[in-house]
This record gives structure tokens, sequence and C-alpha cells, in this order.
């Protein structure tokens, strides 16, 4: 239904979920939660691209009859990305199901580094049939004003309120027996939730030169972005432009500043993969009014005498 409404602009992300979430407040078994995931972007991938009603006896899910309406617009079906953490499995799955790996980090793009590595290593053991910087994606929180001292000062105490406040997680709840499997815990990769040293100690200093956050003038972040880019090889950059308690005014103002300023002089850094939309949503080129039907007689309106 979105992907109707928005015209074919519904790009899906399936993510296996946190652990604090899935496993302890919705109670779900870790060594389970995989097989449950799997099975259900089974039947998701199965509704949007098949054509007639069909049953669904899942282990966990079991349905008479599956039959969407209205079809996605777009074919087979929209782009998915798919969040990780580290997990050796969700590099498989995304290799698997030609999907783009998104690592959504709240860390920045400085610790991302290693794991993004991973990801690539992996991709290479696996012999996919192609590295593009399209098959990864990453979340960055960026801040953009027309100084690097008014960024700190309209947008410090706002990521303070997030980093200091807000990302409060007990390590216990982080990871739940199971939840993460032996292979994915002997190469390292644990809950960017639960840090060692915390968040809680963090200064703007250790936000920004730690990569966690972006922030200063067009310039500044234009230079970080194109680091982020190449050190991360990735193609998708989810720009994270809200944070805390950041009234909507600022939030615009910063976004505004991206626009005009940073995303047009970032267009063409990848020139090498220019074109590669597979993992991109493909809109209508033309949408029916609302009312209207393609190619009906308009009424004609009653002209005053």
């Amino acid at each position: 239904m979105l992907d109707c409404i928005s015209g074919g602009r519904l790009v899906a992300g399936f993510p296996v979920g946190t652990s604090m979430d899935t496993n302890y407040c919705y109670g779900q078994i870790p060594a389970l939660t995989r097989e449950k995931y799997a099975e259900a972007h089974e039947l998701i991938i199965r509704a949007w691209t098949e054509r007639d009603p069909f049953a669904f006896n899942g282990r966990y899910t079991k349905l008479r009859r599956v039959n969407i309406w209205p079809r996605p617009i777009q074919q087979p079906h929209p782009p998915v990305h798919i969040p990780g953490g580290g997990s050796v499995e969700t590099y498989d799955f995304c290799i698997d199901n030609d999907y783009s790996y998104s690592y959504l980090s709240f860390t920045g793009y400085i610790r991302a580094k290693a794991l993004m590595q991973g990801y690539w290593d992996r991709v290479a053991e696996r012999n996919a049939p192609d590295a593009s910087p399209y098959r990864a994606g990453f979340a960055q929180t960026l801040c953009v004003a027309d100084t690097d001292a008014e960024a700190e000062r309209l947008y410090a105490p706002h990521l303070h309120y997030f980093y200091n406040r807000c990302l409060h997680v007990y390590p216990g709840y982080a990871d739940a027996p199971g939840y993460r499997t032996i292979k994915t815990i002997q190469t390292g990769a644990l809950s960017q939730y639960a840090p060692p040293k915390g968040f809680s100690e963090l200064t703007w200093k250790d936000l920004i030169e730690g990569g966690h956050v972006i922030a200063g003038s067009p310039e500044t972040v234009r230079e970080r972005m194109e680091e982020l880019i190449k050190a991360l090889n990735v193609g998708n950059i989810f720009c994270l432009m809200h944070v805390g308690d950041m009234p909507a005014e600022t939030c615009m103002y910063s976004s505004r500043l991206f626009a005009e300023k940073v995303m047009p002089r970032l267009r063409g850094a990848l020139p090498a993969c220019e074109g590669d939309e597979r993992f991109w949503c493909k809109p209508l080129a033309r949408r029916v009014a609302a009312g209207a039907l393609p190619g009906a007689a308009r009424p004609r309106v009653p002209q005053p005498a």
C-alpha cells in the first residue's frame, strides 16, 4: 500500500531487531530470533512477488490464504536494505539475496571501519558478482551550520542530551544469551549499545574527533563525508539530521544547509559505479492526479457568461 500511495518510492528495511526489543521487551527466545526472521522474510517476499493466492505453512506463521492487494508498483518488489550490527549471518543474508547491507550506528564511521571491512571481506570470500559500494549503506548523524563554532553552539546541547541521557543501556540487556551466534562472537563483533567507555563521558570534542557525529560548516561536513564514503566504501548514506531534543526549526536549518551546500558537492563521489541503482527506489515517471483516471476526458467547467 505504501508503495502505491508514494508512487513507487518505498525502500524497505528488514531489521532483525535489537536484543533489547526483540528478546527482553517482546519475550522472543534469543536462539530462535533469526529463524523466525528468515521465515517472516520469506512470507513477505512471496506475498510481494507471487501473482496467485497461496497458503503459507511456516513453523511460526500459518496462513490459509495470502493475497495482498494492491500489489507493489515496483517489480519484482521494492528495494530491500538490511540493517546490521556485525553478524556474519547478516553479511551472508545480504549476499545471498542481493540486498544492501546497512550499518545503523550511533558510534560513527571511524568505529565502523572494522565492521564494514568485515562485510567487504565476506563479499570477496563469497565471490559475489561485484563489490559495488551501493551494496552497503551507513547511517551517520549530521549537523551543519555556517561555521564550526556555530555548529557547537547550536547542536552541542542536543547531542549531549542524546548521548548522555538517551543511550544508557545496561550491558546485560544489549545481547541476550543466544541472540548473537558463536560465529559472530568469534569475530569480535559486540553490541554498539554497550561500548566499554559508555556514552555519558563523551564531550563535544570526543563526539567530533571520534566520528560519532559529523558537524561543522558545510566545507567541514563535506570533507568528513568524503572521508566516510572512501573509508567505508559505501554508496548509500542515511543522514540522521535530527538528534535528541533538537527543535524542529534547528533541524530544518541544518537540513537546508546540507541540501544546498553539501549534498550537491558529494554527487559523483563514486564515478566508477555511477548509475548503479539496484538498491534504490524506482518511482513512476508520471502520477495520476487525484480523482482522475488515465486517458479520461476532463469534465467541462462552465465558464461565466
